[in-house]
């Protein structure tokens, strides 16, 4: 393979890890991104992309860029963050936004979804990176600084509640990748109980995880599990291993 090939193949690793988390499935996903973000070309053409044959130009990787909300370096070359992290400016205007259209009694439907039903919801949360998660504290709340999107807001949810996107396969078939949880983080962790699922920060992992928490007769006994039975590791981190960032209570369901 020379080096062309391997900048296609990792181009299109790019593309499609981006569209699966903006809620894409793969097949089909040629026809609905060229209708969604308004390209000019053949569906045959932007195929090609994902399947590694070729390359965009300049134009059109800054219109996946805009349209998948990352970085055009990140998708073009790999190069930097992959999200932007929005300025507070951004932040505010979206905020009064939100105000504004809930005044009007609507309820909003996050990006990157078509139609969806959320009863009882009032206002909006953050979606937070799992970095961003991984360094939660209780002392502080999260606020739509820390955010890199929004999704409604449960009624069951406190006001330091927030969402995360789930990112891999290891809680499928429940959970599937680009989908929203939220977590409530004001959940002590005398309150979990067996099955419950949560959300942890382990050893020295910049970066929360989604898992099962399987409790046992002792403290030495819990830890943790995917709901995904094919996942290869069916045990995995000791409970005792990791701080508690919150708890599971939902998921943002389309219809």
């Amino acid at each position: 393979m020379n080096s062309s090939d391997d900048a296609k193949t990792e181009f299109a690793k790019r593309l499609n890890d981006a569209l699966t988390e903006k809620g894409y499935q793969k097949r089909g996903s040629a026809q609905r991104l060229k209708r969604e973000a308004g390209f000019n070309i053949s569906d045959r053409a932007i195929n090609k992309w994902l399947k590694a044959e070729t390359l965009p130009d300049h134009h059109n990787i800054e219109l996946l860029a805009k349209f998948l909300g990352v970085n055009f370096n990140w998708l073009a070359a790999g190069q930097g963050e992959k999200t932007p992290k929005p300025n507070r400016e951004d932040l505010m205007q979206k905020i009064k936004d939100i105000e504004n259209r809930n005044k009007g009694g609507s309820h909003p439907v996050p990006e990157g979804t078509t139609s969806a039903r959320m009863s009882g919801s009032s206002g909006m949360v953050p979606i937070l990176s799992w970095v961003a998660a991984g360094s939660w504290s209780n002392v502080e709340p999260v606020t739509f600084e820390d955010a890199i999107g929004e999704a409604p807001k449960p009624p069951n949810l406190s006001k330091l509640g927030f969402a995360l996107r789930v990112q891999g396969q290891s809680m499928l078939p429940e959970f599937k990748p680009g989908e929203v949880i939220y977590v409530e983080p004001q959940t002590g962790f005398l309150a979990l109980k067996d099955s419950d699922l949560v959300i942890v920060q382990c050893n020295d992992d910049k970066e929360a995880t989604f898992k099962q928490l399987v409790l046992g007769e002792t403290s030495d006994d819990m830890y943790l599990r995917p709901l995904n039975p094919n996942w290869p590791e069916q045990r995995m981190v000791p409970m005792s291993e990791c701080n508690l960032v919150g708890k599971v209570v939902g998921k943002y369901v389309e219809y």
